[in-house]
């Protein structure tokens, strides 16, 4: 996959997620003045999240084949990408360090550096609960820089927060077809900030060392 193509099928994935939440609006809006739109608009707040944490998974995921198929010289990598793809091994070795277990580990790293770049494990783990704190430290694994996000960092909590007191506590809230409204933009606002992130993350090709003179 070439980096013009994965910017191709970023797009394309937004473009999904733009549509999803767009139904969701449309299914609240039903509702609207009737008794049950604040269940509705309590029901949409959780979607509009998943679509959030969804996109995030999906497109770094993506970055990450992106990058596999690349056959990239290790050597080159920033320290920081090696450390990712080499995240699964690295938690074997904390559960069960033995000798066994840290020769193998050895010889699997002269092999690394030696080979194009492989992850391990593309599977992104948000927790299942991207708070503004936990996006930056995941992003941080793989030098992507979400500065860009940080103007919105309140509401994305806010998003978060929000969707956990229904998740966890199924307390109702009160919001209403206005609430999911400013909801779905905040989303949709996110969801196109974090795509222009890793436009230009690849452009850079901040995965790389830089060049010296």
């Amino acid at each position: 996959m070439t980096t013009d193509e994965y910017l191709v099928q970023l797009a394309d994935l937004v473009d999904a997620r733009r549509e999803e939440i767009t139904r969701v609006q449309r299914v609240v809006n039903e509702f609207k003045d009737k008794p049950l739109e604040r269940t509705a608009a309590t029901m949409a707040l959780p979607v509009l999240y998943a679509h959030w944490e969804g996109f995030v998974k999906e497109a770094i995921e993506l970055y990450l084949e992106c990058l596999e198929s690349q056959s990239l010289d290790v050597k080159k990598l920033h320290p920081t990408m090696l450390s990712f793809a080499m995240k699964k091994r690295l938690s074997k070795i904390q559960q069960s360090g033995g000798v066994q277990q840290m020769t193998e580990f050895t010889q699997w790293v002269i092999e690394a550096i030696q080979s194009p770049l492989k992850f391990e494990e593309r599977r992104v783990d948000t927790g299942a609960n991207l708070s503004f704190k936990q996006l930056v430290a995941l992003c941080a694994t793989l030098m992507i820089d979400v500065s860009k996000l940080d103007a919105d960092q309140k509401q994305v909590d806010k998003l978060v927060n929000r969707r956990n007191n229904i998740a966890h506590t199924g307390r109702p809230l009160k919001i209403d077809t206005l609430d999911v409204s400013e909801d779905a933009a905040l989303t949709l606002k996110i969801i196109s900030t974090f795509e222009a992130i890793l436009q230009e993350t690849v452009k850079k090709q901040a995965h790389m060392l830089p060049l010296t003179a």
